[in-house]
Formats: C-alpha cells, structure tokens, sequence
C-alpha cells in the first residue's frame, strides 16, 4: 500500500479557561442570559479573571463579556425586575449593580458596588 496523504493538526493553545469553578447564570424576564466564566492570564497562571457574559437570547452570536474586576469567584448574578440591572456579588463581599448604558444590551457599567465586611465574632 501507498501512503496517500497525511493529516497534521494544528496544535491548540493551551486553554486559559479555569473548568473547576463553578459557572453562574441567571435568566432575565427580558431574555438575557447572564453567566460566568473565569480566564487564566496567559502571561500568568496565578492570575484569573472573573468575567461575566450577557447574551440576548434572539441575537446569540452576540455576546458582550465585562471584566467584572472582582477579587474573588462570582457566586450569585440577579437581575431586578426589569431585567435591565445585573447584580454581582463574590466570594470576597463585593457587590456590583450592573446597568445598561443607554438601554443597549450591547453596553454595560458598573453604576454601584459596595463591599461586606466579615462579621467578627
């Protein structure tokens, strides 16, 4: 038998996302889906970032990714009633209010953020 041809595969990056953390999502009324993913630094492996993703159910290939800029993993993502405000909060204590920037779902800011210190017994 004659050799063909020969198949050589692309080797692919090393991947910079952390699959042991947990991932958080939460449903808005007005179908945007909120959810968390948490990225290695490539330069450094100690550093993760903590990102959060909105997507707009009738337009998927769009998502937009915030680096929330918490210090810890993300463990709760709330939306209010209107579905235009996303509530972060973290490990740590943090809290941030997520808004809209000029009702576009495309656009995000963090308007508040506040910061729970640990009940000392």
């Amino acid at each position: 038998m004659e050799l063909a041809y020969v198949c050589e595969w692309e080797k692919r990056p090393k991947s910079t996302h952390c699959p042991s953390i947990p991932l958080v999502c939460s449903w808005s009324c007005r179908n945007l889906v909120a959810f968390t993913t948490d990225l290695k630094n490539e330069d450094d492996d100690k550093e993760v970032s903590h990102m959060i993703h909105i997507i707009d159910t009738e337009h998927p290939w769009d998502v937009y990714s915030i680096n929330s800029g918490h210090t810890e993993v993300i463990s709760c993502l709330e939306w209010d009633q209107s579905g235009s405000r996303l509530l972060s909060a973290d490990g740590d204590g943090q809290i941030k209010c997520w808004s809209m920037s000029d009702h576009l779902v495309n656009s995000w800011e963090s308007v508040l953020s506040s910061s729970l210190d640990e009940i000392q017994s």
